[in-house]
């Protein structure tokens, strides 16, 4: 196992153009935003929207938030959400076209309705034609939700993956490694119950969450084949020993590298450099 330290972005392999999936618990969100932060310092035009749900006071940063018109399937008529009172509208084609000169923040969502405190993300079905006529440097979709948990059991229909997705980072909270499962820690307990075949309340190891993984029904079965796929590790401050981070690596370039050829370690609350774990000798393909 071969160990390097890089920004986030080029740690997940992320490189102009990408369309990113974030899915799994313990950071999506932080993810999401600090994927934006490090990329619009690079210059590039970033766009940010989700399949799930999220809630308004994380979209706080994002330099735009526009609904989509439920009633347009072709995604063609938007509306600002934080003015409501906008009359001109070429300011919104200048933002869905990425020609807009504006740099008080990192992104532009876009999101499909609000329902209470919580953001309605867009319909997968939509979104890669959507893309598709839109001119962005990158794109990044939270695609799952875990409603603040760092590990996640996937039921039947999760996540929502968007077709149009040229990678699909799995995310987990390092805080879950070595917890009981249950409620607290674990977001569809339940499932990871009947798919490992564990107890209630048995600790999820590092082998367990690769287990999880590679099970027949289990989260990589329900990523398509011509997805680039990662693992990031987040809460694990650098320079801080995080045993069951390493061995997690371990496990995931030992068991999967054919399919997950590289894992990321850090922290986004921290920022800074991340861990990257690569395999000694690179996958086939």
């Amino acid at each position: 196992m071969v160990k390097d330290y890089l920004t986030l972005k080029e740690a997940l392999g992320i490189g102009d153009g990408s369309v990113v999936a974030l899915v799994g618990g313990g950071g999506k969100t932080s993810t999401l935003c600090r994927l934006c932060e490090e990329s619009s310092r690079d210059g590039w035009r970033v766009l940010a929207t989700t399949t799930a749900r999220m809630k308004l006071e994380e979209l706080v940063d994002m330099r735009e938030v526009l609904l989509w018109d439920e009633m347009d399937t072709t995604g063609r008529t938007w509306k600002e959400y934080r003015s409501r009172s906008t009359v001109e509208t070429d300011w919104i084609d200048e933002v869905l076209t990425g020609t807009r000169d504006d740099h008080r923040t990192p992104a532009t969502f876009l999101g499909r309705s609000v329902m209470r405190d919580k953001l309605v993300g867009l319909p997968v079905e939509h979104l890669g034609e959507l893309l598709s006529r839109l001119t962005w440097d990158l794109v990044v979709v939270e695609a799952d939700g875990s409603r603040g948990r760092s590990i996640k059991g996937h039921r039947l229909g999760e996540p929502v993956l968007p077709l149009c997705a040229s990678h699909c980072v799995i995310v987990l909270g390092a805080d879950g490694l070595d917890t009981p499962v249950n409620d607290d820690h674990c977001h569809r307990p339940e499932v990871i119950v009947d798919l490992l075949g564990i107890a209630w309340g048995h600790p999820i190891t590092p082998r367990h969450f690769v287990d999880l993984l590679m099970h027949p029904r289990g989260l990589l079965s329900k990523i398509p084949g011509d997805m680039h796929v990662v693992v990031y590790v987040n809460k694990v401050p650098i320079g801080r020993e995080h045993d069951s981070a390493n061995q997690l690596a371990r496990e995931i370039l030992d068991r999967c590298s054919q399919r997950i050829p590289r894992v990321a370690v850090g922290d986004n609350r921290q920022g800074g450099i991340v861990e990257v774990f690569t395999a000694d000798k690179p996958p086939s393909r």
